[in-house]
């Protein structure tokens, strides 16, 4: 079927695709759908933000604006995407809720990056992240965010090496940088072998008939949601190493210090 342009509300669709899928599967297919889209697009147009430009690569972090933590790699991948093809320079996004939140709204006519999450009733919902740059009043945005911020980067004197051409184990080392605030680095045939793996796995996600994809390759919701937690180990285990965590933890359960002057008593 083909899916429409604009959803309830108000919120419109980026880049919308013709995609022959049943009506119960349209919550759950279009979105991994978009983000395979996106990946192919970013590396044939020499946007895609996780591979190296003269050799290197500048994580972001990308932070929600309601919760102040960084986004999921399953949205952080297609918002980097969106960030690096339109030129926008916020770290932050947020939703038409946040818009509210901040008093301010979306401008006409703006495209939002579309996300998946599971609602209480154990099916698929879908709703869109905008950048402050979208939205009437940008600064209002910019300013609710700021005050909610919470997400911690441990790791800003550290680099994170990227050792694999592995799809998964790529985009961790990746998005582990872009959440811990560590620099990363990938030597061009890892970089370059990297590019061939995601690509196969975006052309199968976009393959119209599930016969014809390959069982072998991951699909895209698998593969980013395997992306976050090695991210997670990689971020923890450099923690570990460096005695971040340890330090913090020791400082949580110090004793305080007894500072009530020692009462007097009376004989």
């Amino acid at each position: 079927m083909k899916l429409p342009a604009q959803s309830k509300g108000g919120i419109f669709m980026a880049d919308t695709q013709n995609l022959t899928i049943s009506k119960n599967d349209w919550n759950g297919a279009y979105v991994p759908k978009h983000t395979a889209k996106l990946i192919k697009s970013g590396i044939e147009n020499g946007t895609a933000p996780f591979i190296p430009t003269d050799g290197r690569i500048s994580p972001q972090l990308i932070c929600n604006a309601n919760t102040g933590y960084a986004l999921e790699a399953k949205d952080m991948i297609p918002v980097l995407l969106t960030k690096a093809e339109k030129g926008y320079e916020s770290n932050v996004v947020g939703t038409k809720k946040s818009m509210d939140n901040a008093k301010t709204s979306i401008k006409a006519d703006e495209k939002g990056v579309w996300y998946n999450f599971k609602g209480k009733d154990g099916e698929f919902h879908h709703s869109a992240y905008f950048f402050p740059e979208q939205a009437e009043q940008p600064e209002r945005l910019k300013e609710f965010a700021r005050g909610n911020i919470k997400q911690k980067q441990n790791l800003t004197n550290d680099t994170i090496k990227i050792e694999s051409a592995d799809a998964t184990e790529y985009l961790a080392a990746y998005v582990a940088a872009c959440k811990s605030g560590a620099k990363v680095e990938v030597s061009p045939e890892i970089a370059e072998q990297f590019k061939q793996n995601i690509l196969a796995v975006a052309d199968n996600e976009l393959v119209k008939y599930s016969a014809m994809k390959n069982p072998n390759l991951p699909k895209m919701t698998d593969l980013l949601s395997n992306v976050e937690k090695r991210a997670s180990e990689i971020v923890k285990s450099r923690e570990k190493e460096l005695g971040i965590g340890q330090e913090q933890r020791a400082q949580s359960f110090k004793p305080k210090e007894n500072k009530r002057k020692p009462v007097e008593m009376s004989r």
